[in-house]
């Protein structure tokens, strides 16, 4: 680890989360046994706080709106040890309602968008990204406004793409600045194309996450499959997150693909058992033990 904070690019929200036994199914009903959730999120969110929650120093940049739900995010991130860089936009804090189920099924409906177009303090923020050891970006508005600051620094950029189609160009932009691309295979019927079509860019390696499926590492001369690791389903999101930063940190201590890739598998299993994107504290020797074993939920 360096003295430099990681630095994660966007992106913010504040979330209510309802889970229910099973998603609706497009008719009216009355569901008695939903619970509710409340706190910070999106994806720059949970990357930040499992970073924090594994030792790194970490810094997470988005646009927040000048309200209640944006202060309320800074404090739920500050508390859990990430320094905030913050540009207040007019428009309302980005908000989401997620309706969540006991399989990790989900429906994301954005009550607030955001700023589609944040004006960003340029020289702050690329004094900060010059510094970085390492990059994660996020696909939101306040990424995009500032790509080409990204240009030439040195540090490996990590990006994940998500649900990605393989063809939307809006992600274009984003692709071309990534060493590592992480996406899901939710919306690609075919996702050996999509790779092949990375890794011809500037990307040198790419992970496939499956959901209960597991995942894959793919570079340009080897793919290694990861199985998954069981988990009491508690809440599904952060685990992508989860996933991602903890690939990354395993490889910079120098695991291989297959031990990364079990070691985040592992990880992203935790994050699913608790409420939230991810542990306050996470105990890297207890989840090697369960990348090695691989026998369930835990206590």
């Amino acid at each position: 680890m360096t003295d430099a904070p990681v630095l994660v690019l966007g992106a913010a929200s504040w979330n209510r989360m309802v889970h229910v036994s099973d998603l609706p199914q497009g008719i009216s009903a009355t569901i008695f046994d939903a619970r509710e959730t409340k706190g910070a999120g999106s994806t720059g969110v949970g990357k930040a706080m499992a970073l924090a929650a594994l030792g790194h120093p970490v810094m997470l940049h988005c646009a927040l709106g000048r309200d209640e739900p944006a202060d309320r995010i800074v404090a739920e991130c500050v508390g859990r040890g990430i320094a905030m860089l913050v540009d207040r936009t007019d428009a309302p804090t980005p908000r989401h309602l997620n309706i969540m189920d006991s399989r990790g099924g989900r429906y994301s409906l954005f009550v607030e968008g955001g700023d589609p177009a944040p004006v960003i303090d340029r020289p702050r923020l690329q004094s900060v990204i010059a510094a970085a050891p390492v990059i994660f970006l996020s696909l939101c508005a306040s990424s995009k406004a500032i790509l080409p600051l990204l240009a030439d620094v040195k540090a490996d950029i990590h990006l994940d793409l998500h649900d990605y189609d393989g063809a939307n160009p809006w992600y274009d932009d984003f692709i071309a600045c990534a060493d590592v691309i992480q996406l899901s295979d939710v919306a690609l019927r075919d996702p050996a194309p999509v790779i092949g079509q990375l890794l011809a860019g500037r990307a040198r390696q790419v992970v496939l996450t499956r959901g209960g499926a597991g995942a894959e590492i793919h570079t340009k001369a080897q793919r290694v499959i990861v199985p998954v690791v069981p988990a009491r389903m508690v809440d599904s999101n952060g685990a992508g997150d989860a996933f991602s930063v903890c690939f990354w940190h395993a490889q910079t201590a120098g695991k291989s693909p297959e031990a990364a890739g079990a070691f985040a598998a592992a990880t992203a299993a935790f994050a699913v058992e608790c409420d939230g994107l991810f542990p306050r504290r996470v105990d890297p020797d207890a989840i090697a033990r369960r990348a090695m074993d691989g026998r369930g939920a835990s206590s």
